[in-house]
């Protein structure tokens, strides 16, 4: 089998209504920025994947000219190519992989060997929101079957966002598990500041949160303080999570011998390929912590990271990215109708993996046309 094409299109997604990223204070999105990647063989099998942002270019000049030609089995020979893109083309490494699995007749979870057949799914809230609306919304994805749900905290005052968080616990009778994501290894421009942590913040945070009996703290202190996040592991009882936004191998060595974090969180659109998150894992294990990935950029990378996940050893979750009215799973997960699959969660919360061969998502070509910039 031989590679063809690879054909990259920038797509643009309108969502129904406007998003304030937790992660950039003051910014206003109406739209999804998108990459989405097919690469076709001379044996008919096509495989896709996807990033956010808009890199059709740099695939078009760095990457698909040296993918020409080339065995899509070789994933770990072609990782070089997309590696050295710019920041890393990881999804170059999902749709070789979703070609891997279409020509075996399996999907992923099972080629690569799975622990698990289904995961438990965590309802991802994308802004800060007030008391209020939080408390509402745990009380909506209650009702949708979720039992978890990750709020974003990092108001000007600790008491403004334990509020929220007590707020969310009394409106769901304690019902539900919650995550809390500080955002303080974003580094993405904003309108406004943010409010900044210091390892102060951070500690008396993550021991309020003790308390209430959190899953985990997510990036408390920046991408890299080593330092201060390895003394917040060693100081408090909460897991300390993070990892989403590192990028290639070594950096992963760094957060697991250093001790950085007690769960890790790659991304297989933003860390590295999806193959290679497999070694991270398997460091991981060595070292006894937990690996919960980030969640992928779309229902393309959500399908890679829900394979993924059934791969593992021990306990983790999958991310589902869902913030009603406006990052809604038809806007966000299944692009527009670009996807004509999706993700959800069954009666007991859990994410199945898709059952067909490779990643297992649906692509519709005719939807492309209406968001191609």
């Amino acid at each position: 089998m031989k590679i063809t094409a690879v054909i990259a299109d920038n797509l643009t997604i309108p969502y129904p209504g406007e998003f304030r990223p937790a992660w950039q204070p003051g910014l206003v999105v109406k739209s999804h920025d998108f990459t989405l990647v097919r690469i076709s063989t001379d044996e008919g099998i096509t495989g896709v994947g996807g990033t956010s942002g808009h890199l059709a270019g740099v695939i078009a000049k760095q990457v698909a000219p040296y993918l020409q030609g080339e065995d899509p089995f070789a994933s770990e020979r072609l990782a070089r190519i997309y590696r050295s893109a710019g920041s890393g083309i990881w999804c170059i490494d999902m749709a070789l992989w979703d070609i891997i699995g279409q020509a075996a007749g399996l999907p992923l979870y099972r080629l690569w060997g799975h622990i698990h057949d289904r995961i438990p799914a965590y309802a991802s809230a994308v802004e800060v929101g007030t008391a209020e609306s939080r408390a509402d919304l745990a009380c909506h994805y209650q009702e949708l079957g979720f039992r978890a749900m990750k709020l974003r905290l990092h108001n000007d005052r600790i008491n403004e966002d334990l509020a929220i968080l007590d707020a969310c616990l009394a409106a769901v009778d304690s019902r539900m598990e919650f995550m809390v994501d500080a955002n303080q290894a974003t580094n993405l421009p904003s309108p406004q500041a943010g409010v900044r942590w210091d390892y102060k913040r951070a500690l008396t945070m993550a021991r309020e949160l003790e308390g209430r009996k959190v899953l985990w703290l997510e990036e408390p202190l920046p991408r890299y303080d080593f330092d201060n996040l390895t003394r917040l592991r060693e100081a408090t009882q909460i897991n300390i999570a993070g990892g989403e936004k590192n990028q290639r191998l070594h950096e992963f060595r760094w957060l697991i011998e250093r001790g950085v974090y007690d769960i890790i969180q790659p991304d297989p659109a933003m860390s590295e390929g999806i193959s290679q998150l497999h070694k991270v894992a398997a460091m991981a294990e060595m070292y006894q912590l937990q690996v919960v990935p980030h969640h992928g950029m779309s229902g393309i990378g959500l399908a890679a990271a829900l394979h993924f996940c059934c791969t593992l050893p021990g306990p983790t979750w999958l991310e589902l990215i869902y913030e009603p009215n406006t990052r809604t799973i038809e806007s966000y997960q299944m692009l527009g109708g670009v996807l004509a699959s999706k993700i959800w969660i069954d009666a007991e919360g859990n994410a199945v993996p898709p059952s067909a061969p490779g990643l297992g998502v649906i692509i519709d070509e005719t939807a492309i046309k209406h968001y191609r910039i």
